[in-house]
């Protein structure tokens, strides 16, 4: 494996003893700054580990998971005992699986949606570009899966994290979902976001290639490779990751390495909000710098330098390490100046920082719906093989020669010496029995909310706006809560992905995605090859944006704080209720009613259809629709009203309907 690298790495990385076995790990030395830096990150973890273990629902997550891969035999969720006979049922319907992966197919049933728009007319273009990468990103990374990984453990654990984090590897902005309970927040003020917390620690299971590969240091394993541990080994081992109660990271939960057989290391990845600032007199350089013809020259779009008195790090701070190494102590990589997780806690309570999971009330009924299905299975077991009663005179090797179950059995008996065998038929299934699975299906279906797509179901209509509008009716308050705060999420996620945008990409990675639309003229301004302005105004006397004396008055100011201004006339918008794919449908229909009243454009239309390459490449459609509809005029091109099919009336939507011949479509 090539070392490449890494913009989180401070010097070039060592080859030295790459291939030797073990080779010198960079721990750190005790009474050093590093590590006085991971005593403090330790016992931060220490800090957030315990709360995390504290929450009500902790213990519930592992039962949900193991219940969700049918772990039950070697669970307490166990019906059977251990020692019962081999002839007993051991019928399982798995229904919790089948709950969570409706749940989160209901709530992944959505669309690139959100929409970035500003009043300011300086920045359309910035707008229009980052609503084209934002949405060619979400398609081309597969984030609606990425997100659905996230909802994933909002059903087993009530919150599920969203980490969104850039990829030197990809060169591009990536989305993952973390276990709640490698999440540990610390000193946090309220249960709805991560973002109000003092810090936040991510804990994940890597490799030492990993951890050299990207920080440059050489660190020993933890798991999977018979060492012992390093410095702070000890307290990974107490931690266990976490403890003895069961977490993702646990031996007690895996009997091999979190990565099966490969050397591991725990990484924790701390994100703090450091206050300090500049107290030395004079300026400091935070990143990774590099000095080129007698002038520092940041390498990193997340190096600055900081004057006297101001923050030292104006966008959070990040530490990284595992097993005894500091990996990396430095400025967080993202000018957003948040925690790169989003939170996604469905159903909140303000008694936990999970939430409540929508499982954890369906454990045990699918529990008892087990029990009553292997007594159903025991009772017919009985039906097709009777017991028998045989007279104490019956020899036993007559007895166990006889099978009730086989078809036309014939029985020798001496009325003098006995009554011999007499089969004994069962009694009948008490009927309450079916009833009571019924029930216990209908009560999980409607404690986790996945009662409502089979009332989607039974409406029986062509989607139209009546069915839409009635199918959004239909939902219980508890999905359309779940909806809303869904979206508050993903407004989040869209605020966080609009800084990474404007940090990460390129003038030439955006036009190898939008040709020459991509560029605007600030990417030819006083700073080259980035569409953020010279100078924003930030409400100084005389500050007039990409004047000589506003260059003169900030110097210019820094990048991400010309940027900070600038994305605050850039806003993300979205309609309530407008993620789900219906709402998606009733949009479109909307658009194309006002197309035919002459109010909207084609290419509006089509891009709202998702419809690609109808444009020539030698035809520049506007920006703005008055401007579009102008030049759709002008090619004579527009809606036309085909002479075939129902017309439009006032009357209700077409509705599907049964006749002796089969389906049909009824109008009224």
């Amino acid at each position: 494996m090539a070392l490449t690298a890494s913009p989180y790495q401070e010097t070039t990385p060592d080859t030295r003893g790459y291939f030797d076995l073990p080779p010198i790990a960079d721990e750190a030395k005790p009474g050093s700054l590093d590590y006085q830096i991971l005593e403090w990150a330790e016992e931060r973890l220490k800090r957030g580990i315990r709360f995390v273990e504290s929450q009500v629902g902790y213990d519930k997550i592992d039962a949900a998971i193991r219940m969700i891969f049918d772990f039950e035999r070697s669970s307490t969720l166990t019906y059977v005992p251990i020692n019962a006979p081999k002839s007993l049922s051991a019928t399982r319907a798995n229904f919790v699986s089948k709950i969570a992966e409706d749940l989160t197919a209901m709530l992944t049933d959505t669309r690139y949606f959100w929409n970035y728009s500003t009043e300011n007319q300086k920045y359309q273009d910035q707008a229009r570009i980052a609503n084209k990468c934002a949405e060619r990103w979400y398609t081309d990374r597969l984030i609606d899966l990425r997100i659905g990984d996230v909802l994933r453990y909002y059903t087993v654990a009530g919150t599920g994290y969203a980490h969104l984090y850039y990829s030197r590897r990809l060169d591009d902005m990536m989305l993952e979902a973390e276990d709640p309970r490698n999440v540990f927040p610390i000193d946090p003020l309220s249960y709805h976001t991560v973002q109000d917390s003092l810090g936040i620690i991510v804990r994940r299971a890597r490799t030492p290639e990993w951890f050299r590969e990207e920080f440059g240091k050489v660190v020993r394993a933890e798991a999977g490779a018979g060492t012992s541990g390093g410095v702070f080994g000890w307290l990974t081992r107490i931690i266990d990751g976490p403890g003895d109660r069961g977490g993702p990271l646990s031996k007690k939960s895996n009997a091999d390495a979190p990565i099966p057989h490969t050397p591991t290391v725990y990484v924790n990845t701390l994100y703090l909000n450091d206050m300090r600032v500049n107290k030395t007199g004079r300026t400091v350089r935070m990143g990774k710098w590099e000095d080129q013809n007698g002038k520092g020259v940041p390498l990193t779009p997340w190096s600055y330098e900081v004057k006297k008195g101001a923050p030292l790090y104006p966008f959070k701070r990040m530490i990284a390490w595992g097993n005894g190494v500091l990996g990396y102590d430095g400025p967080s990589p993202y000018w957003h100046a948040q925690y790169p997780l989003i939170k996604f806690t469905l159903n909140p309570w303000p008694m936990s920082w999970f939430g409540k999971a929508p499982l954890w009330d369906c454990l045990p009924l699918n529990t008892s719906l087990n029990g009553l299905l292997r007594v159903i299975d025991d009772h017919a077991a009985m039906v097709a093989q009777p017991g028998i009663v045989a007279d104490r005179n019956v020899a036993k090797s007559e007895i166990n020669k006889f099978d009730s179950r086989v078809p036309g059995y014939k029985i020798k008996t001496n009325m003098a010496s006995g009554k011999g065998i007499t089969v004994v038929q069962p009694p009948p299934l008490d009927q309450s029995l079916w009833e009571h699975v019924k029930w216990i299906q209908d009560t999980m279906q409607k404690l986790s909310g996945t009662a409502d797509p089979s009332a989607m179901a039974s409406l029986a209509q062509i989607p139209s706006d009546d069915t839409i509008d009635t199918i959004m009716k239909a939902m219980t308050p508890g999905v359309r809560l779940r909806s809303r705060i869904l979206e508050g999420c993903y407004k989040e996620l869209a605020s966080q992905y609009l800084f990474d945008f404007c940090e990460f990409d390129s003038l030439a990675k955006r036009q190898a995605i939008l040709g020459p639309q991509a560029a605007t003229k600030e990417d030819f301004d006083y700073f080259p090859r980035t569409l953020i302005p010279d100078d924003v105004p930030d409400g100084e006397p005389g500050d007039i944006a990409g004047t000589e004396n506003a260059l003169a008055l900030d110097g210019p100011r820094p990048i991400y704080e010309r940027a900070r201004m600038m994305l605050l006339a850039i806003s993300c918008k979205f309609d309530p209720s407008s993620l789900l794919n219906s709402a998606a449908q009733q949009e479109i229909m909307k658009y194309f009613l006002l197309g035919k009243m002459g109010y909207m454009d084609v290419f509006t239309i089509w891009d709202k259809m998702g419809i690609q390459n109808v444009v020539p490449p030698n035809l520049t459609v506007p920006a703005t629709i008055v401007e579009r509809l102008a030049l759709q005029q002008k090619l004579g091109i527009g809606l036309l009203v085909n002479a075939q099919g129902r017309k439009a009336t006032d009357q209700t939507s077409p509705s599907m309907g049964e006749t002796a011949n089969g389906p049909t479509i009824q109008t009224s």
